[in-house]
């Protein structure tokens, strides 16, 4: 397989074909997690990937708790759906409670705290979505005084064990609520099964990927990403590039002519944050130009980053910024262009660029 063909695989893979009708909900459903840590540009990655891509109907399916953003897989934000919340929080809060524990300490979240403030946290958010700056103003009427960074750690922990989510937006401002009161019961699964669930997700949508890069996505220790591996590896099909083995499940190869080449990306975004030893497959030249795909908003062209795009609100719109890579042009090709006006259908408003 050449690394062209990979990545044709990977953007339909990853929808951003678009090919399928999907709601912001199924579309999230299908990739399983999708990096939320940015949340306008969270919003924009599954824009991406749908044929509708209006911003509204993406803040409805969260105000509505059908997309639930928390402290997920990797412990940084993550927009998952209702349905599947509860048993990829069950496989991964062990490790990311590992990964808080230092912070925690440093912090001063101790179990008599933390106590303390989960009965706190479960009577007053009964009534009512609140902000974190309101429950630590309900923390500190009960005699319970702590600061940001402390109520960071602490809204965590209660999210891996499932006391709370994200609520309804008061504006702009995030909410928690209580999970239960978002999320509906489901049987309990076990760990192998889990494992097995989410190796199979991955492959699924990320593929063809490496069982580091699974590793990497999952946030699970390489033990466990190799057993759920092992446990689908007879449905999957292994594909040699550039003398490295990546795995996926048998499909036709997509007509070259199908597929989408060039995109605005999203800082964060699944195509470049899914891997991590392949991810320089992306790359044309030095990876730190474009923040390595993952922490600045890229623009793809004929399947490799070629710059970076910023977003500036303007009294009558947005202004992009393009910054290509030195041995660019400096002149957007059509398909990025086609990318621009998706961008412009997704915010609503007039779009232009320098």
């Amino acid at each position: 397989m050449t690394v062209k063909e990979l990545l044709q695989y990977r953007i339909r893979n990853q929808q951003l074909n678009r090919l399928k009708p999907h709601s912001p909900e199924t579309l999230v459903d299908y990739m399983g997690a999708v990096q939320a840590q940015d949340y306008a540009m969270a919003k924009w990655a599954i824009a991406l990937r749908l044929q509708d891509p209006g911003e509204q109907q993406i803040e409805e399916a969260i105000n509505e708790g059908r997309i639930i953003r928390l402290h997920v897989v990797r412990p940084t934000w993550h927009f998952v759906t209702s349905d599947n919340v509860r048993w990829m929080m069950e496989l991964s809060a062990p490790s990311i409670q590992k990964a808080a524990r230092y912070i925690d300490q440093q912090t001063g979240l101790t179990v008599p705290l933390y106590t303390k403030a989960r009965k706190v946290l479960e009577q007053v958010l009964e009534t009512e979505d609140l902000t974190k700056e309101e429950i630590m103003d309900k923390l500190a009427q009960r005699k319970i005084k702590i600061d940001n960074l402390l109520a960071t750690q602490l809204l965590i922990r209660a999210e891996t064990e499932m006391l709370i989510c994200s609520g309804k937006r008061k504006g702009r401002r995030f909410t928690y609520t209580l999970f239960d009161k978002r999320v509906a019961p489901a049987p309990a699964i076990g760990r192998e099964e889990a494992l097995a669930r989410l190796a199979a997700l991955y492959f699924k949508t990320r593929g063809p990927a490496t069982l580091k890069d699974f590793a990497w996505w999952s946030g699970l220790t390489a033990t466990d990403a190799t057993k759920g591996w092992k446990a689908i590896e007879k449905e999957l099909t292994p594909a040699v590039v550039n003398g490295g083995t990546y795995w996926m499940f048998e499909q036709d190869l997509p007509a070259a002519k199908a597929v989408p080449h060039s995109f605005l990306l999203p800082s964060y975004d699944e195509l470049t944050v899914g891997y991590s030893e392949s991810r320089g497959l992306l790359f044309n030249g030095d990876g730190n130009l474009v923040g390595n795909g993952i922490f600045r908003a890229v623009m793809m062209e004929q399947q490799k980053l070629t710059g970076i795009w910023t977003r500036t609100e303007k009294k009558n719109g947005i202004e992009l910024g393009f910054n290509f890579l030195p041995e660019h042009s400096g002149t957007p090709s059509r398909n990025l262009i086609s990318s621009v006006k998706h961008y412009e259908q997704h915010t609503g408003k007039p779009v232009n660029f320098l």
